[in-house]
């Protein structure tokens, strides 16, 4: 009788990536990247509602969380070769990312360098209300504005800067350079062609949402070759909150076609 290969367990950097539910046997990791001023809370409950084959892991960004004393950063490519560097030693067998808004873009550019400098492609990246990289942000340059300008700019573009951030000058200074760090990597993006990705691509998009509006998400279906599935959800930026578990469903049933084609 054979002996069965052992187990490869991952071993990831904790400063980079949250497990709430460790599944050192799962089929699939799944790393979740979180939208402008958000953290790993942002996906509470994800690994609980997934699949017990998905592996679920939250990028910690700096500057946030257990990163609080770390500068954030502004550079998005810079960014995403940490993270890149970080997660490769971990990443054996098959791998996706998600990333909502400035996340879709984080996950897209550390896909790309996850496979030029590691030799690791995934199997599904999903993008969530951000319109398709080559589509510049040159036009937004809310993150040179006066603290107040720069507030009240975001809640007109997106609508969701929490009240207490101008109400509470410690919550203000704990989280107003994290949010001006990632706009600043939003706005100062530039896309740099290269080949497509070998992976599937799903485009998730809100029928309202006028910062990633269904028509601007579709360019996204030229930077994978295994296939494109696009989907609305009833709402504006914000509809994963709305949405949370017919999203999940989605993104459960999409990551299952990688694994079982």
């Amino acid at each position: 009788m054979q002996t069965p290969a052992p187990v490869t367990r991952p071993t990831v950097d904790p400063r980079w990536v949250l497990r709430p539910e460790p599944r050192d046997t799962a089929a699939l990791r799944l790393l979740c990247v979180p939208y402008a001023g958000g953290g790993t809370a942002v996906f509470h409950g994800w690994a609980a509602r997934l699949p017990d084959w998905i592996d679920v892991w939250l990028l910690r960004l700096p500057g946030r969380e257990v990163r609080l004393r770390e500068e954030p950063r502004t550079d998005l490519l810079g960014l995403a070769r940490e993270a890149a560097a970080a997660l490769a030693p971990a990443l054996h067998g098959p791998f996706a990312l998600f990333g909502y808004s400035l996340g879709a873009l984080i996950a897209f550019e550390t896909a790309r360098a996850l496979r030029r400098a590691h030799g690791l492609e995934p199997s599904l990246l999903t993008v969530a209300a951000r319109a398709t990289p080559e589509i510049p942000q040159a036009g937004h340059m809310s993150h040179l504005l006066s603290d107040d300008e720069f507030l009240d700019v975001l809640d007109r573009r997106f609508g969701a800067v929490p009240p207490q951030i101008r109400r509470d000058p410690e919550m203000r200074a704990l989280y107003l350079p994290v949010l001006r760090g990632d706009i600043t990597m939003l706005e100062t993006y530039r896309y740099r062609a290269e080949r497509p990705l070998r992976c599937a691509i799903t485009a998730l998009a809100g029928s309202t949402d006028r910062e990633a509006r269904e028509e601007d998400m579709r360019g996204w279906r030229h930077h994978g070759t295994a296939g494109f599935t696009p989907h609305t959800f009833q709402g504006g930026h914000f509809f994963l909150q709305e949405h949370r578990d017919a999203l999940l469903d989605r993104l459960a049933q999409d990551l299952a076609r990688t694994v079982v084609p």
